[in-house]
Order: C-alpha cells, then sequence, then structure tokens
C-alpha cells in the first residue's frame, strides 16, 4: 500500500507539472506573436485578411485537411517498419494530435512525442516502440526535405541568404546535389542491405526499399502540400511560380526561418 500511495502521488505530480508545463509553452508562444506582429496595427492586419479572396481560403482549408491526412501516413508507415498491428483510426487519431500539437506549440519533442507516447501506451506499446515510431517519423520528415530541396535547388538554384553565413557557398546548387545524393544513397541501402547499419554499438534496421519509396514520395507530398497552403494565402507575386515558390519554402523551412508557432500545413 506505501509503494501504491507514492506512484499514485508521483503520477498526480507529473500531471500537475504536464500542466505548468502547456502554460509556460502558451505564454512563450503568446510573447513571440508579440514581439514579431508589435510592428503591426490589429485593424491593418484585418483590413489585407480581408483583401483575400474567399476561394483562396477555402483551398487552404482543403490544402490543410488533405496534409494532416497525408500525415496520418508516416504513422502508418512506422507501424510497417515496426511490422506492429493497430487499427488506422487509433494511428490517424494519434498522429492527428500530435502533429497538431507540435505544428502549433512547438517543442515537438515535448508536445507531439509525448501525446505520442500518451496514447501509443495505453493502446500497448513498449517505450522502444513508441521512440522508434517518433525516430521513423524524423527520418520520413527529413527525406521529403531532401527530394524536393535537392530538385528545386538543382532545376533553378537560389542565392544564399547573406544571413546564412555560409561563407564557402554562393547558391544552393551544391545543396541541392548532396541532398539528392542522400536520398539515392539511402534508396541504394535499403536495396542492397540486408544487415541493419552499425553506428558504433547503434544499430539501426533499414526499411525495405518499397517501405523506404513510400516514405520518400509520403513526405514530399506532405511539403508540397504545405507550401501550397502558404502559396495560395499569399498575395500574387509577379513571377514567381509555385516550383519556384516552393525552392524558397524549403530553403526557409532549413534556415529555420518559418519555425514559428501557428505554421499551417505540416511538418
Amino acid at each position: 500500500m506505501p509503494f501504491r500511495k507514492a506512484f499514485m502521488k508521483r503520477q498526480k505530480l507529473l500531471h500537475s507539472l504536464g500542466a505548468v508545463l502547456g502554460l509556460v509553452l502558451f505564454s512563450a508562444v503568446l510573447w513571440v506573436l508579440h514581439r514579431e506582429l508589435q510592428e503591426y496595427h490589429y485593424h491593418d492586419i484585418v483590413h489585407h485578411v480581408q483583401e483575400i479572396p474567399g476561394w483562396r481560403f477555402a483551398l487552404a482549408l482543403l490544402l490543410t485537411v488533405l496534409n494532416y491526412l497525408v500525415l496520418t501516413g508516416h504513422d502508418t508507415l512506422a507501424f510497417r517498419y515496426l511490422q506492429y498491428r493497430l487499427s488506422y483510426g487509433k494511428i490517424a487519431l494519434a498522429s492527428f494530435l500530435g502533429y497538431a500539437f507540435s505544428h502549433n506549440i512547438g517543442f515537438a519533442l515535448l508536445s507531439s512525442a509525448s501525446m505520442r507516447y500518451r496514447l501509443y501506451s495505453t493502446w500497448g506499446l513498449s517505450t522502444g516502440e513508441i521512440a522508434t515510431v517518433v525516430e521513423f517519423n524524423g527520418v520520413t520528415f527529413w527525406f521529403g526535405v531532401l527530394l524536393l530541396g535537392g530538385i528545386a535547388f538543382v532545376w533553378e538554384p537560389l542565392p544564399l541568404p547573406s544571413s546564412l553565413q555560409l561563407p564557402f557557398l554562393r547558391s544552393v546548387h551544391p545543396l541541392g546535389v548532396v541532398f539528392l545524393l542522400l536520398v539515392a544513397g539511402y534508396l541504394l541501402f535499403s536495396a542492397l542491405r540486408t544487415t541493419p547499419l552499425k553506428i558504433r554499438e547503434w544499430e539501426l534496421p533499414l526499411p525495405p526499399l518499397r517501405l523506404a519509396v513510400a516514405q520518400v514520395v509520403l513526405s514530399s507530398l506532405d511539403w508540397m502540400l504545405a507550401a501550397g497552403v502558404l502559396y495560395v494565402l499569399l498575395p500574387a507575386i509577379d513571377g514567381l511560380s509555385y516550383p519556384q515558390f516552393l525552392g524558397v519554402f524549403i530553403l526557409a523551412q532549413i534556415a529555420g526561418v518559418s519555425r514559428a508557432p501557428g505554421w499551417a500545413g505540416g511538418v
């Protein structure tokens, strides 16, 4: 009985800490938004929002819904990698809640991972299996960046902003080549290597080729939809096509420029 009381007390303390952490994160979000928007007046923002045609809002909403639907595929692929059977409804619920919190609050390791842990552990997954799902999603996330960024940077290189402070690179073309080589290497390893990839004492079983291709394709679709949400809401920019905007969008994500709370779409 004393052990049970101590356990219950510890659980209550953890729940209280979680509530406090949520309040701190929410306050931080409000502070960031206040700092970033202090140069703009409320009436000016409302005026510019009202100038956006209604069909653009409808299209952005549709793309956002599709984006979150695609994001449920990340967890679905992770469960195939684990060879663990769980209904799609449960996977979709955990995925949606996890990404909804991480995209709007930030701090993915605290928000998204903790949400997945709470749900997946209730449904019988071990801590190691949940960690594998989170890590697999992270890999899937970045390979979409690598493929789309590689194609965009090689097809139409952009000059690198001086704020990035990369003295050895003047354009993103070399980055594009490296990105595409990384994607090709990942797919090649998945096709040819049958044993886990070992780095010192750390082992990483590579997914089969079909699963690796699905990762890259699904993540690329995720990024295309996320960029599309912002593209349809922005004022028309003369001469800037969606493919060109996608390259700028990917570069901004890599540089960390667009990692603000409330970011639309999906990562």
